[in-house]
């Protein structure tokens, strides 16, 4: 589906994707080491960064991945499996593989059963043989060399989500044939029609828009950082180490700015009535009242990812805060002796510790209180010290978050002291997270159930007309690699 590749997404915390061409086996070696170790470092981590709600997302998804991979490879998931037949405690023999086997026998006599034909090196194609011809079409052709590393890619990814690789390999194959075929055509066409060639309004747009898209790496970057006392200088500092600066993002906009001018102009005259608008409405509206009902927490995702919400469950009422942060130094310590103590590692002094931490923060909440009762403004002395990172962005920010008394928003104590406000307005006691103490103010009532569509009407207009200019450009798109009469080779694969 095309989509517009030059627009950031707000609020999303920055991510790093897996480059491409790093070997299918290198893969699965760091999967086995996650194995042994990423879990337990996962419920540490978990522990420390309960306030990001991100970071709790992505640690779901990674229990998921992980237990889609023990599946994968012959754990049998269930009440009656025995954990300590799996441990890995350096008695079952001199591998690391044996070791994980564990010493009952686990699941394969040797190595070799763990890779057979049923997972993903049985499945993935080998990188290193002669390209050959795997497609042709009027003006082109696809080399194996171009459709292996892809294929490869979608292949791990598929089984990796719990995909058998004999019912998934041909049609990931064909998929991929087919789209990068449909690449190649575009690409063809898109310079037919003069679109590759970057005038100066389209250098003068890129750089409009590669400003806007690294100021917004860059502010998430400091918006969700675990150091509290980052900064925008310290973050582009480290962005850069990674190779990410504004001229960077310039550059790679240049790459790929022919696609968008060509989705663009192959949409233009795509539009939508009012029909259309109310459909796409009750569309989301089913699927919104479904979901949000039966999983709370995609509705919590969903605001404060910004997404599209037309629908609200019951319970909801909204608050935001001003923070006293730790320093970065202290932010380290509470974190170490939080995660000792539940570890069950912690000195007899630990909790005593971590309150003196806290403590160090009472001034500073003691002065923001006193300038409350004197009368000045929540939001203003939200600019003047802090807030949760979320929450320094529109619409959050005046919105703020939605939680309810079983909330995935934030730390317990967090929820539980925002929802004995009783009015609204009224703010809370100091209350403790990872990040530090917080004075969370009560800004009303969510109303449940359906948000009316004069609402937001824009909102849900944009969002019918988008998924109409993906299906006609994914038509026009069918259309041109029947026009091309494509011939395929897949058998030159194997």
């Amino acid at each position: 589906m095309a989509t517009n590749n030059n627009n950031s997404r707000r609020r999303s915390a920055p991510r790093r994707r897996r480059r491409q061409g790093v070997s299918v086996l290198a893969v699965i070696v760091l999967i086995i080491l996650a194995l042994l170790i990423g879990a337990f470092g996962g419920y540490i981590i978990a522990r420390k960064t309960d306030t990001h709600i991100h970071t709790i997302q992505d640690l779901n998804d990674r229990v998921t991945e992980l237990e889609n991979t023990l599946t994968l490879i012959g754990y049998p998931l269930g009440e009656d499996v025995d954990p300590a037949q799996w441990a890995y405690d350096n008695t079952a023999g001199d591998t690391a593989l044996q070791e994980l086997r564990g010493d009952n026998g686990g699941w394969a006599e040797d190595d070799d059963d763990l890779w057979n034909d049923e997972t993903l090196l049985g499945a993935t194609l080998p990188e290193d043989s002669d390209p050959v011809v795997v497609a042709e079409f009027q003006g082109g052709q696809l080399l194996s060399s171009e459709v292996i590393p892809e294929y490869n890619d979608q292949l791990s990814s598929q089984i990796f989500s719990g995909h058998s690789a004999d019912e998934v390999a041909e049609d990931t194959l064909n998929r991929v044939l087919k789209k990068l075929a449909g690449d190649k055509l575009i690409a063809l066409r898109a310079t037919e029609l003069g679109l590759t060639e970057l005038s100066e309004a389209d250098l003068a747009q890129i750089r409009q828009q590669a400003t806007a898209n690294y100021e917004t790496q860059l502010n998430d970057y400091v918006a969700f950082s675990e150091d509290p006392g980052e900064t925008r200088e310290s973050a582009a500092k480290k962005l850069e180490a990674e190779g990410v600066t504004l001229e960077s993002v310039v550059e790679s906009l240049k790459q790929s700015w022919w696609s968008q001018k060509y989705f663009e102009h192959i949409v233009k005259d795509v539009t939508v009535d009012d029909g259309e608008v109310q459909a796409c409405y009750d569309k989301l509206l089913a699927t919104q009242k479904d979901e949000y009902t039966a999983y709370p927490e995609d509705f919590e995702y969903a605001h404060t990812n910004g997404d599209l919400v037309v629908f609200r469950p019951e319970g909801y009422r909204a608050v935001r805060d001003i923070l006293i942060p730790f320093s970065a130094e202290d932010a380290v310590v509470v974190a170490t002796l939080t995660e000792q103590i539940e570890l069950g590692e912690a000195d007899d002094n630990a909790r005593e510790q971590i309150d003196a931490m806290y403590e160090t923060l009472n001034d500073k909440v003691k002065e923001v209180q006193d300038k409350l009762a004197a009368g000045e403004a929540f939001e203003s002395l939200m600019d003047e010290y802090s807030c949760s990172p979320a929450l320094k962005e529109e619409p959050l920010r005046s919105e703020g978050y939605y939680i309810t008394a079983n909330s995935f928003v934030n730390s317990t104590e967090y929820v539980e002291g925002s929802m004995v406000l009783e009015q609204p307005g009224q703010v809370s006691a100091p209350l403790r997270s990872p990040l530090g103490v917080h004075l969370v103010q009560y800004i009303g009532e969510v109303t449940p159930g359906q948000v009316p569509l004069a609402d937001i009407r824009d909102a849900v207009a944009a969002e019918a007309l988008k998924q109409k200019q993906n299906e006609y450009y994914e038509q026009q798109r069918d259309a041109l690699l029947e026009a091309a009469q494509v011939k395929y080779y897949p058998e030159r694969l194997r």
